[in-house]
């Protein structure tokens, strides 16, 4: 089983992209430039950073035998992207909704490397297990519950902020955002009162 550690923010790094930090838990040698195309799957040793993991309620009932960290820097930089344009948006229109969440998705072990190095692509949306809630990529709130999709797991950061319940349609979801012209929700749920799994429909909108 794959998981992955949160990214914390820093200024620190090579970076050629001044306004992007890079997390100061990824390891690097210092002949790396973190650039474009840079990618590395790497062994967590970090006891605190795997702790930090092991302990979450969310995985209750799951042992965890090894922890990954991927670090993709195109698909972390498209995502701080798209993580500043949500942050705006919950900003005006929904201050108290969440921006960001830790979710889990499951996969089979097979389409790890490819989610890796790829990221999500809502293409493939419901070829697991339909696609009730509409069209997306699906993550769930307890990692139980994604381990019914496939033998591979991953712990990603999701940017579900403000939400709606799904129509339930199995088609792509065109809701917009109550006060807004135009911008659309953020992401879906199952339940709007108490959430086990979210839908987003931007690729750009989960870190693996």
């Amino acid at each position: 089983i794959k998981y992955v550690a949160e990214g914390i923010e820093v200024t620190i790094g090579k970076s050629k992209s001044e306004e992007i930090a890079i997390p100061d838990n990824w390891e690097y040698n210092e002949n790396e430039d973190i650039t474009d195309g840079y990618y590395r799957l790497v062994d967590v040793k970090n006891q605190q950073e795997i702790n930090k993991i092991s302990n979450m309620p969310s995985l209750s009932g799951l042992t965890i035998r090894k922890v990954q960290r991927i670090q993709n820097w195109n698909l972390y930089r498209r995502y701080q992207i798209m993580k500043a344009e949500v942050s705006e948006a919950v900003q005006k229109y929904m201050p108290s909704a969440r921006v960001e969440r830790h979710l889990f998705h499951g996969t089979a072990k097979n389409n790890l490397a490819a989610i890796s190095k790829s990221g999500f692509d809502r293409d493939f949306s419901g070829i697991a297990a339909g696609s009730v809630h509409g069209t997306g990529t699906y993550f769930a709130v307890n990692a139980q519950l994604s381990r019914r999709y496939g033998d591979g797991l991953l712990l990603v950061r999701v940017l579900t902020g403000i939400s709606t319940k799904s129509s339930g349609s199995g088609r792509p979801n065109l809701s917009i955002i109550p006060g807004s012209q135009s911008e659309r929700i953020h992401s879906v749920v199952d339940d709007a009162n108490s959430p086990s799994m979210y839908v987003v429909s931007n690729d750009n909108s989960a870190y693996p």
